[in-house]
């Protein structure tokens, strides 16, 4: 099991990571005797699908296509669809609240014979039906093969008793399509509720055939199984172009801030024989309150970085900061397209960052994703899975998803309004 601030995965793994729509099948057709080898039961010919593309997924809320909103939900589904019989699928996951996707893990344990583990957040129940459907074919044993499970009421898995909440947004799959895809891991921003498909932006990250990414999250879900608090640490693993931090965080200073630490790495300007340069730091963040991260940023562009935030609430304190820098540009995005308060706002639901320019002493194109807010509690007392990525390629998709998010963000730069701060 992971534990420890300083635990390190080695790198020998091989990462497989594509640009959306491009297909990245890994291990080449691997076979059944050959997955039993490795500790995976796959019958042959078992699968019901083949394994989707592996790669970066965005939604889009705004478009009038059915297939563009529920673009992640589907990839969700083609996954579980996939799954061969005997395998692994692990799923943890704060708001889960679509019954068809409950329907498909169940079906995929009761037809196929697919092991399924679920840790939810307790106040999945605000709308119990799809746990009910999982409670009925899994059961609730952690003992056993498959279950699932809620965090205790009030509280995250590994926080402290009464605090946090498990925030969490991957599915990890053991083998897909036959063995043509093993060790998959799915981060995503978003939640499994109608809300996030077709009133929030988010985005989502396939990695398959990188053992030392797997291992790292399927330690870290035993952990979330086990909620045992008392010796929960907060801990990263390398793993090639990808690094994951999995939290609740211990501690109380800015040194201790996981989010201001990468900041630290950031070098604003640089010069080479093509002339000086500026690092740009782009952000599309849900919840944008910690001080210590806002303050970081101001500090950032005051030193040379270009900034450019598209956020969707902040506190008197982060706003403030974020604000009145030149070459720091924000904007919300609270929009009541509807003009309806009984349905919700279109939001950035995103927690990304995307860093072009000169980090950790090398020029870099890197993107971090996954659960993380930039809030106190996201720090401190949530489940929370934050992943890095250094492939240009996931850079690239990434910030273009950013322009179409800051193109339809409103109220937009004009953000002194109570929604927004």
């Amino acid at each position: 099991m992971l534990s420890g601030i300083r635990r390190r995965f080695t790198t020998a793994g091989v990462a497989l990571l594509m640009a959306a729509g491009v297909l990245g099948p890994a291990g080449g057709g691997q076979t059944a005797a050959a997955a039993q080898t490795t500790g995976t039961a796959v019958a042959a010919g078992a699968a019901e699908a083949a394994a989707p593309p592996m790669g970066t997924l965005f939604n889009n809320p705004t478009s009038s296509d059915p297939a563009q909103q529920n673009a992640i939900r589907n990839q969700v589904r083609a996954l579980i669809a996939a799954a061969d019989t005997g395998s692994t699928i692990r799923m943890a996951l704060y708001h889960f609240w679509d019954n068809t996707i409950a329907q498909d893990l169940a079906s995929a344990h009761t037809a196929r014979g697919v092991n399924v583990r679920v840790v939810l957040d307790s106040t999945t129940l605000d709308h119990p039906s799809a746990y009910n459907t999982l409670k009925s074919a899994l059961g609730t044993d952690t003992r056993l093969g498959s279950y699932v499970m809620l965090c205790r009421t009030g509280t995250s898995c590994l926080g402290s008793t009464g605090k946090g909440i498990n925030h969490n947004k991957f599915l990890l799959f053991s083998s897909l399509g036959g063995g043509a895809a093993r060790q998959v891991v799915f981060q995503t921003t978003s939640n499994l509720t109608p809300s996030n498909y077709s009133r929030f932006w988010n985005s989502a990250v396939s990695v398959a055939g990188n053992t030392e990414l797997y291992t790292a999250y399927t330690s870290y879900f035993g952990e979330l199984a086990q909620q045992d608090r008392a010796n929960w640490k907060y801990t990263y693993a390398n793993a090639g172009a990808y690094k994951v931090y999995f939290f609740p965080r211990a501690g109380s200073t800015t040194g201790t801030d996981t989010v201001v630490n990468a900041l630290d790495n950031v070098r604003c300007t640089w010069s080479d024989a093509n002339g000086t340069h500026r690092t740009a730091i782009r952000v599309a963040m849900l919840k944008i309150t910690r001080q210590a991260v806002a303050d970081k940023l101001r500090s950032l562009a005051a030193a040379g970085c270009t900034v450019d935030i598209v956020y969707s609430e902040t506190d008197t304190g982060t706003w403030n900061a974020l604000h009145g820098q030149p070459r720091l540009t924000t904007r919300c995005y609270q929009h009541d397209d509807d003009a309806n308060p009984a349905t919700p706002n279109r939001i950035v639901h995103s927690k990304n960052m995307m860093i072009d320019g000169m980090y950790a002493g090398a020029r870099h194109k890197l993107v971090f994703t996954g659960s993380h807010n930039w809030s106190g509690p996201a720090l401190r007392d949530n489940d929370e899975a934050m992943l890095r990525i250094t492939t240009p390629s996931v850079y690239d998709a990434f910030t273009a998803n950013f322009t179409r998010v800051r193109a339809a963000a409103l109220p937009g730069v004009s953000d002194n309004v109570a929604a927004c701060r």
